[in-house]
């Protein structure tokens, strides 16, 4: 039985021990979506032959070498794909993440017809290329899937019934695939169990490169049976008991769509069960009942002591799950890990902030507006030992300077008038014992900035209104799309305050300067589906990706956020076309060549005094308000700072009045 091959209707098969059923509708759906890509994106003639291309020797080497490692160490895991291979007259494929088929096994006279006719080791089974395939469309859809006979969009490919199963690698991405194919002879019942055996094969595949992943980990096995001989549904956990990653059989055990939906997770609350009685058994597993979908299912839980499986070279592309590896021991799916995505300047920075996270050094997150500080700032509360604590967010820049001071401190019971008769307790106070992330501390007024020091030194604050200290644990990450030092030399932010901030700092590129555009894109839209509800798998075109990564995007994520949104709205089908885009990403000034924006541009903002010659600050901040019309807002934008930086100016200089600043 494979957990692979039922759909997350049949999540449950797996501690019931039921053989899952074929989902035919959803089989149909891949290749439905299959055809659309050949006819539209790859521009395949339907019913032609398709050439397959077979590479030389050397290059072979070169796509196998990645993975020559745990080829040879899953001899007994092919060993029952051997035996189908010789008595079934199947040719079995196994293949690199592009489709180059990188092994084979053909030991039957029909493998060696099926050899013959071009199932074998060296041919590239994209789908790009050769069209819908079993290998070339399960990798495509990271889904499990079967392609018999006339469903093969290639003419030449319709005498074969092809059962294909991707390798995933713990971060969730397939690094192969493994298919099993016959000649088709107008039963398809065979087909099923070649479905099943190479989807068992995938998953055994998979927990070997799991525990190598996570050889640092406790890593804690699922199973029906107290005895067997391979585990498949692993859950790997950190030391403060939160669930890293897990292994496909698990997820679908569980009913989980996401990896995302238990990872960040604490074990004991998903799984109802404490390391105290895995420990206890020892080498033994536990007996125990968990509810799944409102029934109660038993299985066998075991602590795993040692993973027998190491892979020793540290090239290997299987450890691709580990993009980290100047650092073994930082797990690849941790929230930091996660928010990373693919660029490596951040896959660094992540390495470095799990060093530090749980240190007690402040963190300063830099970056243009939009580009993701607050889902940075999360990942490091969730990577931290103070996960399970609240996460609580001010943003600087968006309240009023006059009530700074009590979101974060709080007051007393009756200090002011139209204030809550109890009291209100502050942002500072809400975080004790979690994470106070401070966005736009830049912004933070000079006065204000005097108070957070004396707290964040004595770790205690007093609300307003009150006279007793209330003690607080405090853990602040601080953000800010200004230059600091600037602000500092300028005098306009506290030097004391922003050594205190910074101990470590981490600049975000922006969004025109990440390598990983189109999986920032893909990752943004599938968000976006899912909070619409829409579970459709909604595709991108390629003209209309291509135009997105050519874009500049001032905005950022928070801008493509939009951008996608509206798109969704107008597109006809489950394709968004390039005349679904918004006319802003036509813009001709937006549009640069990638060279342009290498180098990121400094974190500067425009200065009220600076290149102004013999003018004074007063004069030029008046000729400034002067050719906005005195329009506060428009000003501030011009200028590069807060409307709140412009208001304290305007008042050091008696340029408007309280009653005028009020009206702008």
């Amino acid at each position: 039985m494979s957990s692979k091959s039922a759909d997350y209707s049949n999540e449950k098969s797996f501690l019931a021990g039921e053989t899952p059923e074929k989902d035919d509708a959803l089989t149909d759906r891949y290749i439905e979506n299959s055809w659309e890509r050949c006819r539209d994106r790859y521009k395949i003639s339907q019913h032609s032959d398709v050439k397959l291309v077979s590479l030389t020797d050397t290059e072979v080497k070169e796509h196998r070498e990645p993975l020559e490692k745990l080829l040879s160490d899953s001899v007994e895991v092919f060993d029952k794909i051997r035996t189908l291979s010789k008595n079934s007259g199947y040719t079995v494929l196994i293949t690199n993440e592009k489709g180059v088929a990188v092994k084979s096994f053909a030991e039957s006279s029909v493998g060696h017809d099926l050899v013959a006719k071009g199932l074998r080791q060296g041919t590239l089974w994209s789908e790009s290329l050769v069209g819908t395939n079993g290998l070339g469309t399960c990798l495509t859809e990271c889904s499990p899937v079967t392609v018999y006979a006339e469903e093969h969009y290639g003419s030449n490919l319709q005498n074969f019934s092809c059962s294909a199963a991707p390798l995933i690698s713990p971060d969730g991405t397939p690094f192969g695939a493994i298919d099993a194919s016959t000649f088709a002879n107008g039963n398809r019942l065979g087909q099923a169990l070649a479905l099943n055996m190479v989807c068992e094969t995938a998953d055994e595949i998979e927990a070997l490169v799991f525990k190598d992943a996570y050889h640092n980990q406790r890593v804690i096995s699922f199973s029906v049976s107290p005895v067997v001989s391979i585990t498949k549904a692993l859950v790997a956990v950190n030391d403060s008991g939160t669930i890293v990653a897990a292994t496909t059989p698990i997820l679908l055990t569980l009913g989980c769509r996401d990896r995302y939906e238990i990872v960040g997770k604490k074990f004991q609350d998903v799984f109802n069960l404490s390391f105290e009685q895995l420990e206890a058994a020892g080498s033994g597993s536990v007996e125990h009942y968990m509810q799944v979908m409102g029934k109660p299912y038993k299985f066998h839980a075991n602590l795993l002591q040692n993973n027998a499986y190491q892979v020793q070279s540290p090239q290997s592309r299987i450890v691709m799950a580990k993009p980290l590896e100047t650092d073994t021991s930082i797990p690849v799916n941790t929230p930091l890990v996660l928010a990373a995505g693919k660029e490596p300047t951040l896959l660094k920075q992540a390495t470095r902030c799990q060093r530090i996270v749980n240190k007690g050094i402040s963190i300063l997150l830099q970056g243009e507006t939009g580009t993701g500080k607050e889902v940075w700032a999360r990942a490091l509360h969730e990577s931290s030992d103070r996960a399970d604590k609240p996460f609580i967010t001010l943003n600087c820049a968006a309240i009023p300077e006059s009530l700074i001071e009590s979101e974060l401190f709080g007051y007393g019971a009756g200090t002011f008038t139209g204030g809550l008769k109890a009291g209100k307790m502050g942002k500072i106070q809400a975080s004790d014992g979690g994470t106070l992330f401070l966005d736009e501390i830049g912004d933070m007024p000079l006065e204000l900035q005097a108070s957070l020091l004396r707290v964040l030194a004595e770790s205690e604050i007093i609300p307003l209104g009150e006279h007793e200290a209330v003690g607080v644990s405090l853990n602040v990450i601080c953000a800010t799309h200004r230059d600091l030092k600037e602000y500092v030399a300028r005098g306009e932010f506290r030097e004391d305050l922003y050594y205190r901030i910074s101990g470590f700092q981490v600049t975000l590129p922006s969004l025109r300067q990440r390598s990983d555009q189109p999986v920032i894109i893909e990752k943004v839209l599938h968000m976006l589906c899912l909070d619409d509800g829409d579970v459709g798998h909604v595709e991108i075109h390629p003209k209309a990706m291509e135009l997105l990564c050519q874009y500049r995007w001032p905005g950022n994520i928070r801008q493509l956020k939009n951008v996608l949104q509206y798109a969704l709205c107008m597109r006809e089908g489950e394709m968004i076309c390039i005349e679904d885009l918004p006319d802003e990403v036509f813009s001709s000034d937006q549009l640069v060549r990638k060279e342009q924006d290498i180098a990121p541009p400094p974190l500067r903002m425009l200065s009220i005094s600076s290149d102004s010659g013999s003018l004074s600050e007063k004069e030029e901040l008046e000729s400034i308000l002067e050719q906005h019309r005195w329009v506060v807002t428009r000003a501030a934008k011009a200028m590069g700072v807060s409307r709140s930086t412009l208001h304290r100016k305007i008042k050091k200089y008696g340029l408007l009045s309280e009653d005028q600043l009020l009206d702008h």
